[in-house]
C-alpha cells in the first residue's frame, strides 16, 4: 500500500505544451509594452497571469490597464487550449494507473477554471477528485503554498501525503513549502534540480516510471 494518498498535477508545461505559446505572448504582447526596464519570463512563469500582470505594471509600467492585458490573455486562451496545445504522451495511462491504486487525482493550476476545463474536456482527463485554480484562493497563488494546501484540504489529505508534478520554479516552491513530495517535469525541455525538487523526470516515459515508482515505494 502506498504511503501517498494523492497525486496533484500542474497543467501548463506538465499536462500540455502551452508554455512556449504563453512565453511568446508575454514577450510580444506584454513585455514589449514595458515603459522602463526589461521584464523576464522568470518573473511570470508558473504564476497566475493577473497577479503577474499587476506586478509587471507596477515594476515596469504598462500603457494600458491590467484588465486590458488580462482580456487579451483570455482571448488568446481560446485558441491556445482549444486548438493549439497537445497533451503530454502517456498522461491517460498514467492517470489510469493512479486511479487503479485507489489514489486521489487532481489538477492544481495557476490558470483560471475556464482554461483548465477546456483542457480537461478536450482531452477527456476526467474523472478528477478536485480541480483547484489560483482564482479559488483568497491569498496569493504560486509560489505561495496556499494552492497546494487548499487542494490537499479538498481531498481530505495532508500535503505530506501528496506527490506533486510541477515544471516551474514557482510551482516547485509552492508544493515544497506545502510539504509535498515534488517531481519536476517540463514537457518542452529538460529542467534542472532546484531546492524543493525530490525527483527529476526528463521525458514523458520517465515521468510515468518516476511517479509510479514513488507510489509503489520503489
Amino acid at each position: 500500500m502506498s504511503r501517498f494518498h494523492a497525486v496533484l498535477f500542474d497543467m501548463d508545461g506538465v499536462l500540455v505544451d502551452s508554455e512556449p505559446h504563453w512565453n511568446r505572448f508575454w514577450r510580444e504582447e506584454v513585455f514589449a509594452d514595458a515603459e522602463r526596464g526589461t521584464p523576464s519570463l522568470d518573473e511570470v512563469t508558473g504564476r497566475n497571469y493577473r497577479e503577474s500582470l499587476a506586478e509587471i505594471a507596477e515594476r515596469y509600467g504598462l500603457p494600458e490597464s491590467v484588465d486590458h492585458y488580462a482580456a487579451r490573455f483570455d482571448e488568446a486562451s481560446v485558441e491556445v487550449y482549444g486548438e493549439t496545445v497537445e497533451l503530454t504522451p502517456g498522461i491517460h495511462d498514467l492517470f489510469d494507473e493512479i486511479r487503479a491504486r485507489d489514489l486521489r487525482l487532481a489538477i492544481v493550476s495557476s490558470a483560471p477554471h475556464d482554461w483548465i476545463r477546456t483542457v480537461v474536456d478536450r482531452f477527456d482527463l476526467g474523472p478528477l477528485d478536485t480541480v483547484v485554480s489560483a482564482e479559488d484562493l483568497d491569498g496569493p497563488g504560486k509560489p505561495a503554498p496556499g494552492i497546494y494546501e487548499r487542494a490537499a484540504a479538498d481531498l481530505g489529505v495532508d500535503p505530506a501525503d501528496c506527490v506533486v508534478v510541477e515544471d516551474s520554479v514557482a510551482g516547485v516552491r509552492a508544493a515544497a513549502t506545502a510539504g509535498a513530495t515534488v517531481v519536476r517535469f517540463k514537457r518542452s525541455e529538460t529542467v534542472p534540480a532546484i531546492d524543493g525538487v525530490d525527483v527529476l523526470a526528463e521525458t514523458p516515459g520517465d515521468l510515468r516510471e518516476t511517479v509510479l515508482g514513488l507510489l509503489d515505494g520503489e
